[in-house]
């Protein structure tokens, strides 16, 4: 009896370093920059300054994180959807959605391309349009993620620029990542996506970056990924250029808010470290959360759970801010709600 324990406790210890042996064989390790490829066919050619132009951001939880969804990382208990039928009206919802708000410029978080989670529905083929430009930069690409049960699987996952004015060129910059081995071969490996736009009569460029900063660490990884942010936009406005970065910073933009403690959540959102950014113009609705916990389905506990004001943007100063707000769907189709805002590029 003791030998059959013994042999069985040998064997699972013998498949637990296969699996580990895999999973780090596989692993994916990006470069610190890399150069990106664009997708689609701009209808326009060139920004111009004095001109009104409106951007979109939207974390869209891979089309699979609607009103009837919870997830077990944030307390609940799901993985993915019943069925594919609920991503691919997610999507359709969504893609309605930004046609809906015309956009000039687009990012786009958590955009599955082929992912287990979403059963395998190409997203960026969904949601880039004939008449605009994109880019689309991993953050989460793991070949197999064997926990928990159903496992999660194959994750190909990331974030989507999209503009309707041509892509002077666009490039993935990795964010620095606070876990270690083995948890950090099947996590995220998150970046920024960093697009150019030519400006029309100048030799300056419009530099709207993309990112998706970190939620399940201790709170180390979203400040270090912050203050890298900051650096990559300062450099960029020193050189004279125009910078709006934004997505979803996993992080309270509003100073001051308290979240009601007799609502429901496990997952909370810290306070951005406003001294680690410069002091630019912030564009935040203040007025309409963003995201929502993900502890229980939305439907049904709408005035039970827990919501937080963590999307939105940051712009330069040769930038002004005309209006910021949040597109509300109810959080019907995402945990996250649309941010739209509206600028114009000053001399």
């Amino acid at each position: 009896m003791i030998k059959k324990i013994l042999v069985a406790i040998v064997s699972l210890l013998v498949v637990i370093a296969l699996l580990l042996g895999i999973i780090t064989l596989v692993e994916y390790r990006p470069k610190d920059r890399q150069s990106l490829s664009t997708i689609g066919t701009a209808t326009s050619t060139m920004v111009e300054t004095h001109k009104e132009y409106s951007i979109t951001s939207f974390n869209i939880g891979y089309g699979g994180l609607g009103e009837a969804e919870d997830f077990f990382m944030d307390g609940g208990k799901k993985v993915r959807p019943e069925s594919k039928a609920e991503v691919e009206n997610n999507i359709w919802h969504i893609r309605e959605k930004l046609s809906e708000l015309d956009s000039d410029f687009t990012v786009i978080q958590e955009v599955d391309e082929d992912s287990k989670r979403s059963y395998t529905i190409n997203q960026i083929d969904e949601l880039v349009s004939n008449s605009m430009s994109g880019s689309f930069a991993y953050n989460f690409k793991v070949k197999y993620i064997p926990f928990p049960f159903p496992t999660i699987g194959k994750v190909n996952s990331g974030l989507l620029s999209m503009a309707k004015y041509k892509i002077q060129d666009s490039e993935r910059v990795s964010l620095p990542n606070p876990f270690s081995w083995p948890i950090r071969t099947v996590n995220l490996k998150r970046a920024m996506l960093i697009t150019r736009y030519p400006i029309q009569d100048t030799e300056k460029f419009l530099v709207v970056i993309n990112f998706h900063l970190e939620a399940y660490d201790s709170g180390e990884g979203k400040k270090e990924q912050t203050k890298l942010v900051s650096e990559i936009i300062a450099k960029e406005y020193e050189k004279g250029n125009y910078v709006i970065a934004g997505g979803d910073w996993n992080q309270t933009l509003v100073k001051g808010l308290q979240v009601d403690p007799t609502l429901l959540t496990e997952w909370t959102a810290p306070t951005v470290e406003w001294e680690s950014l410069p002091s630019w113009e912030m564009g935040v609705d203040q007025n309409v959360p963003t995201n929502r916990s993900l502890i229980m389905p939305y439907v049904g506990n709408k005035d039970k759970l827990a919501k937080f004001f963590i999307d939105g943007f940051i712009v330069s100063p040769n930038i002004k801010i005309i209006e910021t707000k949040v597109s509300a769907m109810d959080f019907k189709y995402s945990d996250h709600e649309p941010v739209h805002m509206k600028f114009v590029l000053l001399d």
